[in-house]
């Protein structure tokens, strides 16, 4: 007699809770908007990289007008001596970042490098800085909001299973079927409900609005200045900090090295399936695009800082 209710019951406070839950989540993704809303935002080249994900491009762009790599055209970079004494300079996080990263011999795969370093902690201190402004939204925040929207797509499923299980229950036993008859799809239905406001209004990207507009307008402002980003030879800070490598001139030291390194790695990739063994990156674990490895604002390796 009480199994359908009880059941009833479970199954509308697992709807509650997940709508209370994605409304949380939801709930701040929207504060952060709200309180972007209306500011202006003056970024400098450094934040600029960040919103379109070439951050650790550009300062190693910087380390090498400094002479603090050198890089060959087989896609390895070496940290000089110059920079190894630098990277003991507490100010400057990002080069002790790169010399730590390169280990001992300083030597190292370009590609791998730069995903690598925007993991690092220079890269997410720039992040977190955007995030405080209003123009990146919080990754943790995005992540448990789309945890919270699979979580409604499972609960939805499971009310719909209750459901007809409870109506057969109810048949069988000669109960009341009315209820689990007209009470769970009226439950299913809220459920797929949020879904579908989620889908509709919750389609929260990297950026937020503000952040999209910010990069919009630096790009649109170097357009009008300089002319076309890619394969740029002055100013090219700012050129790569919107499009990365690619920017600099096709026969640029650092462009070749890096078209080296993937090149190198789409055919280890290749060489991986064919003999369904995985191949190590020397110091790295082997990380490439295709893996598991963290992209954020750093790299453009597979990055949608960008979008």
């Amino acid at each position: 007699m009480w199994v359908v209710p009880g059941l009833l019951a479970v199954a509308g406070a697992a709807v509650a809770v997940t709508w209370l839950n994605a409304g949380v989540w939801m709930g701040r993704l929207y504060g952060a908007e709200r309180r972007a809303k209306g500011r202006e935002f003056e970024p400098s080249v450094e934040e600029v990289a960040c919103l379109a994900g070439h951050l650790v491009e550009l300062r190693l762009l910087a380390m090498y007008d400094a002479g603090r790599i050198v890089v060959s055209r087989s896609g390895d970079v070496t940290a000089t001596a110059a920079a190894a004494t630098t990277s003991t300079d507490p100010e400057d996080y990002f080069e002790a970042a790169a010399v730590r990263t390169l280990g001992p011999t300083r030597t190292g795969d370009m590609r791998t490098l730069t995903m690598w370093l925007d993991d690092d902690a220079p890269p997410h201190a720039v992040r977190r800085r955007l995030v405080a402004a209003g123009l990146l939204n919080d990754a943790k925040l995005l992540d448990r909001a789309s945890l919270a929207e699979e979580s409604m797509a499972l609960v939805s499923f499971v009310v719909a299973a209750v459901g007809v299980a409870a109506f057969v229950y109810a048949l069988v036993r000669g109960e009341n079927w009315l209820l689990p008859l007209l009470a769970f799809p009226a439950l299913f239905a809220v459920a797929r409900l949020a879904i579908v406001l989620v889908d509709m209004y919750g389609d929260f990207g990297r950026h937020t609005g503000l952040g999209s507009r910010v990069l919009s307008e630096a790009r649109s402002a170097d357009r009008r200045e300089h002319g076309p980003t890619v394969d740029r030879h002055e100013h090219a800070p700012m050129a790569v900090a919107l499009a990365g490598m690619s920017a600099l001139p096709a026969g640029h030291a650092l462009r070749i090295c890096l078209e080296a390194s993937r090149a190198r790695a789409s055919a280890r990739a290749r060489g991986g399936r064919s003999t369904h063994r995985s191949h190590g990156g020397g110091g790295y674990s082997g990380r490439s695009c295709g893996g598991n490895g963290p992209i954020g604002c750093g790299t453009s390796c597979g990055s949608n800082c960008g979008s």
